[in-house]
């Protein structure tokens, strides 16, 4: 899109009320008794003259959104295409991060022109998180495309169903997809530089990988992905990876005994169960980690 500037502030506009209706003809509407879809979130233009629109999220559920972030959250790994890790957003992603956006609120994401946005194909892609039922809850993708300019669309129906004119809106509930939520990177940062000080930046990659796996997997006492609490399970990171790093291991089997023993010291003997999946991921993250020293 053509606003490529951190001047792009945030903005909000509030009673914004869904108007696009069924295409169909009241009469047929009547006979069939038709039910109008209602979106949960959509797209809304809001023109600044005649050449540019701003492009707003619009959350049209009856629920305060804990956040809406208009960027990606997370990427393929490079060396293992299967594997998704996390994104590091630019300082304008992070300034475009909007907490407790309310219902019927519209949230300003991007700028149209008519002029420079009219030839290319054009994409937005939105996280949330939704709690608004047990089959909405989790953490939504939006990605919608569109050759030229964007008109007000929906985003996701009521019920969790994609509109034909989105690309995907994908639930994130899957531990090995689930991104970093924005509101967890501040103190991620933070801890990231404290290690690199103590350490080196390695070893403090490592420790912030195998943290994002466990607040990602979830697995231990607070549940600490939907609480924001990134760092809940830091310090346990932190000695696994030095554990690692000093003895290393053979095996994912050899990664889960040593995780276990870490947690039990922790939080006593056998209170916390450490998927065999996790035990995998750290095991190959361990690897990746000699492998670059290596090199």
């Amino acid at each position: 899109m053509t606003n490529t500037t951190n001047t792009f502030e945030q903005k909000r506009i509030d009673n914004l009320n869904w108007s696009s209706g069924s295409k169909l003809p009241k009469s047929i509407q009547d006979k069939v008794q038709t039910k109008p879809k209602i979106p949960l979130f959509y797209l809304h233009n809001e023109s600044i003259n005649n050449y540019e629109d701003d492009i707003y999220f619009v959350n049209n559920s009856d629920e305060i959104l804990s956040f809406v972030a208009p960027y990606e959250l997370m990427k393929r790994d490079l060396d293992c295409p299967e594997v998704v890790v996390a994104a590091e957003p630019s300082e304008r992603d992070i300034s475009l991060t909007y907490t407790d956006v309310l219902p019927k609120q519209g949230v300003r994401i991007d700028r149209q022109h008519i002029i420079y946005d009219s030839d290319y194909l054009n994409q937005i892609i939105v996280y949330t998180m939704s709690r608004a039922s047990k089959e909405m809850w989790g953490i939504w993708r939006l990605n919608v495309c569109e050759k030229g300019m964007f008109s007000s669309c929906p985003l996701l129906w009521e019920g969790g169903a994609k509109p034909l004119s989105v690309v995907s809106a994908d639930k994130r509930n899957d531990p090995k997809d689930r991104p970093i939520l924005p509101c967890v990177l501040p103190i991620r940062q933070q801890l990231y530089q404290q290690w690199a000080e103590h350490y080196d930046h390695a070893s403090a990659s490592l420790m912030r990988s195998i943290t994002d796996m466990i607040y990602r997997y979830d697995f231990g006492i607070v549940g600490c992905y939907y609480n924001d609490t990134w760092d809940e399970y830091s310090s346990e990171a932190e000695q696994i990876a030095n554990i690692l790093i000093k003895k290393g291991a053979d095996s994912a089997d050899e990664v889960l005994a040593m995780m276990t023993a870490v947690y039990d010291v922790s939080f006593g003997a056998g209170y916390t169960r450490i998927p065999m999946d996790v035990a995998e991921r750290i095991y190959g993250l361990w690897l990746k980690h000699k492998s670059n020293a290596n090199k």
